[in-house]
């Protein structure tokens, strides 16, 4: 089974400046958080403490260089029925074969997508009403609403955490 190599990172009130720097600097927040642990590693390895590990860092922006590849019809049209049922056309669904087994990377699908934004507006939902509790102070009732929240709250963890996991699985075949 391959390893799956993940951090998850609490920003806390600094995450809004980071997702600003991010934006300014046109990349995602986890491509910058992965930008600097690779500067950071390879600057050690500049310096004498190699760590072995092989880098996976691509830019997908900027510039591309078109490839040709010759299948059959039979290979295309597997490739395009692959291709609808994750919600790409085929050219984007090989590009994503071919990046999530360079980076080992979730390459999102539109219903992959579309899931992860309905969780994350549920959740950002659950977010404002658990401050309208706080900001009124009413550590009993927010206690009895958290419980309530919980439930929700594990329902979104566990279908997001499918999906990506579905999605790597997807592409590591």
């Amino acid at each position: 089974m391959t390893m799956r190599a993940r951090l998850c990172v609490d920003l806390g009130p600094v995450k809004l400046r980071w997702e600003a720097w991010c934006a300014l600097h046109g990349i995602t927040s986890a491509d910058g958080v992965r930008q600097l642990v690779h500067e950071l590693l390879s600057q050690e390895e500049s310096q004498g403490g190699a760590t072995g590990h092989e880098r996976h860092h691509l830019v997908v922006s900027g510039h591309r260089e078109r490839i040709e590849i010759r299948l059959t019809q039979a290979e295309l049209a597997a490739a395009r029925q692959r291709a609808l049922a994750g919600g790409l056309n085929v050219n984007r669904w090989m590009v994503a074969v071919i990046r999530a087994q360079l980076v080992h990377e979730p390459q999102l699908g539109e219903r992959e997508m579309r899931l992860l934004a309905d969780s994350n507006q549920q959740l950002a939902t659950i977010v404002t009403l658990l401050g309208r509790l706080q900001a009124h102070g009413d550590a009993h009732e927010a206690a009895r609403v958290l419980e309530g929240f919980r439930a929700v709250i594990d329902t979104h963890l566990r279908a997001v955490t499918q999906v990506l996991r579905a999605n790597l699985d997807r592409w590591s075949r």
